[in-house]
């Protein structure tokens, strides 16, 4: 069987492999193929040739329309190249799992998703796929194999679909949620306390509908990093709007929650929150503490292990970003075949960039063996220094 394999181009011309592989029809495996050392197996691409391409496409700015541009390579041969390369390289980079969060990123108009899980100790990607479900996520730990047994934490938010997964994929791990969205849920409950005091004041028309309507930095933000406009706005508050008053108690209440220096104090203090949150007499606050009672073992155990997923929000803004910078994408899967390259941590090292193929940074080579010159005073002349030395040695010409 004769077969083909694209390689680097020598020159201007392209360049070509061309060798005799026997073919062998095994009665249990099928109709086999020899391996060769230059090619991964089902490849028609030689392994220094997807190197060179993927680095293109990891660096370039435009994605892969460069790197298919520069190696004269169609865009549809491309992409089935990159959808199965990347993901074989990370597969074996996965080995010492820990602790991974879940998160969901937008990436199309229309309530395109995409499921992402990523590391909490490199802050790399580690799978990716299309969808925000529990199916999608069940479907992203089963890919994983062997290494999803050692996972002892799943960050996620306060979804219900992405723990039902979690568990019953992985029984044995632990699930925090993310402090971020626990705190979010108490600063919508401020925010509807604020609204119900504006509507109850005719909204803007009065002038404590507007003092209402301004308040909401004031009672949001934290004390120590407010100014003194805001400090003054907070004091009103706490003289002339108990309501108010108490939903920034109990907001600052949770975050200061989420920040405990000493993690074995947590168990006591949610208790103690969800208590006079839903006694509070605030229908907002009420409604709160009923959500974060069902969620009260995910709390705790994100408060102990010190898990939030700012490193995943802070992925959510790159992905977008690729798809951006190529123009857009018409399908999920060439967007996730860029991902791995880029946010997965792959690296990739170009073909030529041996130290046996550069003569000067070889060790022992003739350069390195070579003796330099010094100049007496110490270091090296310069071009400068020797043209005068020369000059100065020449025998003057007679007249």
């Amino acid at each position: 069987m004769l077969s083909r394999w694209r390689h680097l181009d020598v020159g201007a011309q392209r360049c070509y492999l061309v060798c005799w592989l026997w073919r062998v029809k095994c009665p249990d495996c099928g109709v086999r193929v020899d391996a060769v050392p230059w090619a991964r197996p089902g490849s028609r691409f030689t392994r220094a040739f997807e190197d060179v391409v993927a680095f293109l496409a990891q660096q370039m700015a435009k994605g892969p329309d460069p790197a298919t541009g520069a190696d004269r390579l169609a865009h549809r041969r491309a992409h089935p190249w990159s959808g199965s390369s990347p993901s074989a390289s990370m597969t074996a980079a996965l080995s010492g799992l820990e602790r991974v969060g879940v998160d969901e990123v937008s990436y199309r108009r229309r309530h395109r998703y995409l499921t992402v899980v990523a590391d909490h100790d490199t802050g790399r990607i580690v799978s990716l796929a299309d969808g925000r479900n529990s199916q999608t996520l069940g479907d992203l730990f089963a890919e994983l194999g062997d290494p999803k047994h050692s996972l002892r934490a799943i960050s996620i938010d306060l979804s219900g679909a992405d723990a039902k997964a979690n568990r019953e994929q992985l029984p044995g791990a632990r699930i925090p949620h993310d402090p971020l969205h626990v705190v979010r849920v108490a600063a919508d409950a401020v925010d509807q306390v604020r609204h119900d005091e504006r509507n109850a004041h005719h909204r803007s028309h009065t002038a404590a509908g507007r003092w209402a309507k301004h308040t909401r930095w004031a009672l949001l933000k934290a004390p120590e990093r407010q100014s003194l406009g805001s400090l003054g706005t907070l004091g009103e508050v706490y003289l002339h709007n108990r309501r108010l008053y108490r939903a920034f108690r109990r907001y600052h209440e949770l975050r200061l929650l989420c920040q405990l220096e000493d993690p074995t104090l947590a168990a006591a203090h949610p208790d103690g929150w969800l208590h006079w949150a839903s006694r509070s007499r605030l229908q907002p606050f009420v409604r709160a503490a009923r959500t974060l009672r069902r969620h009260r073992d995910g709390i705790l155990a994100a408060i102990e292990l010190g898990l939030a997923n700012d490193r995943l929000e802070g992925l959510n803004s790159r992905i977008p970003l690729i798809s951006h910078r190529s123009f857009g994408f018409h399908s999920s899967a060439p967007l996730i075949a860029l991902i791995y390259p880029c946010r997965g941590g792959i690296v990739i090292e170009l073909p030529l960039r041996s130290s046996h193929s550069n003569p000067r940074s070889a060790e022992g080579s003739w350069r390195a063996s070579r003796p330099r010159r010094r100049h007496p005073a110490g270091g090296r002349r310069s071009s400068r220094t020797r043209r005068r030395s020369s000059r100065r040695s020449r025998p003057l010409s007679r007249a």
